[in-house]
């Protein structure tokens, strides 16, 4: 058996043993090359047991490079219980990320035989810088996504995207270094991007439009408030949040287009009552794999004071009669679509069945809607029912239904709603649209796209862009929402074409067992591998997902709409998707091609889906393009 003993410095062999062991030798030769190679050494009673152990002390001296700047840095990151992050915190935080599986272009060599084995694999140091070259552009690609939020008023996505860019950044050797231009400045993004968060937080602003008591227990009633939610003084396109109670902390709500629904049981204080803005979004850690081990480790809390004081001084939640007016133009803008609605005259046959439909929802006789429904109609509403605790927004009245033309049909939108889901412990707020047929029986039901992609929508100009044409548009995205959410899986197998491309992005990582002139050993790989599956094996892949959810909710923000030059009535639709579940969640670029020349049969020739941008895809557009980096027709 031949031996060698190696130090974390150096190796101590005997002349004999370094003649007799080609892989003794090498292994001498690399760890007097510090400049150009980096390096492990493991011992096990097998080659798998000493080959994990020589990875292991590896990356702690890759994550040992990178922690030298945590002296200055663990200080200024506060954690949940008001003291500083120490050092040792911070080292164990960027060990976590940098993982054997995150390696690539390990190589590996076996000195001496089982049952005494040592491994010792090491990999070029302009790998590890590769590797860092890449988390700094996901880096700056977070950031940016932020800052297209933040312009958008989704106070939610920009503080997620800027939060994961800050923790990022900290697995990188300099992050003082990092520098982006940032609204037309060069910017240091450690220093930038926290007050970047804290400037958002500071002007987000919540108010009180109602409070109601539960009629069915008065004299022991919880209360149902209505609150606005505004940034910088304009209804907040989408902002998360949760309020304080005796034992904690309620579910994540989501305020939608400026307004959210919140029930506080007897027990809650409501003097002040705290509210308080989300950005770590713990429970979606798991949308990004090579992200989640630094997230679930990270001490965020404390980087952004993001609590708030409702009704502060006041023994009882008092409306604001400012708030309420606020609240009701929030709901009656999601019904202005900017195309022409029906007249007085012409809206007249769905007036009744929509009113009768909300009073119902509101005192939760829904029963009574069957009567109001085709059976299409009915089925889709049972569907509804079943997408958790649901309840009406504002006061919905004859005069706030606006009704659209659309085909041979007409549609009410929007009604906005809340659901609440208890296992996933989240709330949603959502507009709900409603299509009626001639004879003012409710066909339809849907989950409204949200202001700023109807705006983006709307907005299109030209001969092409009929309102007939963006009415199209706008259901057909709204029904793939409402398909996901409801969980219509023969919809969703209607919509795309037999032959459709489909293709999932995910970062492949993976260790390969190799024997080599060295001897036995391992072969780490990585890259971003981009997986074509069949129609069949998509939804095969969807079936399993709704079975095992109790929510699947879809937002798009980044819309990006145009018109192919071919194949008559065909679109391109380039998407920022957030997709979160009881107990999954991503964020990634969708892209569909979508053939309407038949418009009552939509059909989806390509959908791709990617974590995060590729600059390979577009390598002629500049990085802060807002197609950079995202499939298009021209990658088929």
């Amino acid at each position: 058996m031949i031996l060698i003993f190696l130090a974390i410095g150096g190796a101590v062999a005997s002349p004999a043993a370094r003649n007799e062991s080609p892989q003794a030798k090498k292994a001498e030769e690399i760890m007097a090359d510090t400049e150009n190679y980096i390096y492990g050494v493991g011992y096990g009673a097998d080659p798998e047991e000493a080959y994990s152990a020589a990875l292991h002390d590896m990356v702690r001296k890759i994550s040992q490079t990178v922690s030298g700047h945590t002296s200055s840095v663990a200080s200024d990151i506060m954690g949940p219980d008001g003291k500083s992050v120490t050092t040792e915190q911070f080292n164990s935080v960027v060990e976590s990320y940098t993982t054997p599986a995150s390696l690539e272009g390990v190589e590996v060599l076996l000195i001496g035989e089982e049952p005494e084995c040592r491994q010792f694999v090491y990999m070029p140091k302009k790998n590890i810088e590769r590797m860092h070259a890449r988390r700094r552009n996901n880096v700056a690609d977070l950031a940016r996504s932020g800052i297209r939020a933040r312009d958008n008023g989704k106070v939610d996505d920009a503080l997620r995207h800027l939060y994961r860019a800050y923790v990022l950044l900290q697995s990188l050797p300099a992050p003082s270094e990092v520098v982006e231009t940032v609204d037309g400045e060069s910017r240091v993004l450690e220093n930038w991007i926290p007050e970047a968060m804290r400037d958002i937080v500071n002007k987000v602003s919540f108010g009180i439009a109602s409070v109601t008591k539960d009629e069915e227990d008065p004299d022991n009633a919880g209360k149902t408030v209505e609150l606005t939610v505004k940034y910088d003084g304009k209804p907040a396109t989408t902002c998360t949040f949760k309020y304080g109670t005796n034992s904690g902390y309620s579910s994540l709500i989501t305020a939608r287009d400026g307004i959210a629904l919140i029930e506080l049981s007897p027990s809650v204080p409501v003097s002040p009552l705290k509210l308080y803005v989300e950005y770590l979004f713990k429970n979606e850690n798991h949308a990004n794999a090579e992200l989640k081990p630094l997230l679930d480790t990270f001490r965020g809390a404390g980087l952004v004071n993001n609590t708030y004081l409702l009704n502060e001084g006041r023994k009882n939640l008092k409306a604001d009669k400012k708030e309420a007016k606020m609240f009701e133009q929030q709901v009656a803008a999601a019904t202005n679509e900017g195309i022409t609605a029906l007249g007085k005259d012409e809206r007249s046959p769905y007036v009744g069945a929509m009113e009768h439909i909300v009073w119902c929802i509101i005192n939760r006789k829904f029963d009574q809607i069957r009567e109001d429904c085709t059976e299409e109609g009915w089925a889709l509403f049972q569907k509804l029912m079943s997408y958790g605790k649901m309840k009406i927004l504002g006061n919905a009245t004859r005069d706030t239904y606006e009704f659209y033309p659309f085909r041979d049909e007409v549609v009410c939108r929007s009604i906005p709603m809340s659901f609440t889901f208890s296992k996933g412990k989240r709330q949603f707020t959502e507009d709900l649209t409603f299509t009626f047929n001639k004879e003012g029986k409710m066909t339809s039901l849907g989950f409204g796209l949200g202001s700023i992609a109807r705006k983006d929508i709307f907005a299109k100009q030209g001969a092409a862009w009929t309102d007939d044409k963006k009415m199209v548009l706008v259901n057909f995205l709204e029904n793939y929402r409402t398909a996901f959410a409801l969980g219509l899986q023969d919809y969703i197998e209607s919509i795309f074409d037999d032959d459709a491309v489909i293709i999932v992005g995910h970062v492949n990582r993976r260790l390969e067992k190799v024997k080599n002139a060295d001897g036995f050993g391992f072969a780490s790989k990585e890259d971003i591998r981009f997986t074509q599956k069949t129609k069949k094996e998509y939804m095969e892949q969807l079936r399993r997902c709704f079975a095992s959810q109790e929510y699947i909710n879809l937002r798009f923000s980044e819309t990006d709409v145009e018109r192919s030059g071919v194949g008559g009535e065909t679109y391109s639709i380039q998407l920022k998707q957030d997709y979160v579940s009881q107990t999954y969640g991503d964020q990634g670029y969708l892209f569909l091609f979508v053939d309407f020349n038949d418009e009552e049969k939509p059909l989806i020739h390509v959908r791709t889906w990617q974590p995060e941008r590729n600059p390979d895809l577009t390598p002629n557009l500049p990085p802060d393009h807002p197609r950079a980096g995202i499939f298009s027709p021209a990658s088929f």
